[in-house]
């Protein structure tokens, strides 16, 4: 598993603990029952320290 920070969007400022198979592509789609989003990892690739520990910043993608 690892970490992401959402930057953007619905899910902004959250992180999510996410399955490595899930990271293989570019984009990660989200469609819950109240929000739909589209992320993509960031690049150059950014860490952020948050309180669950060192999370890559993916951004919405509009």
């Amino acid at each position: 598993m690892s970490l992401i920070f959402h930057w953007g969007g619905p899910r902004h400022g959250a992180v999510d603990d996410v399955a490595a198979e899930r990271l293989a592509s570019s984009t990660l789609v989200y469609d819950g029952p109240h929000w739909f989003g589209v992320y993509q990892r960031f690049e150059p690739v950014q860490v952020r320290d948050t309180a669950e520990g060192p999370a890559e910043v993916w951004v919405v993608r509009e």
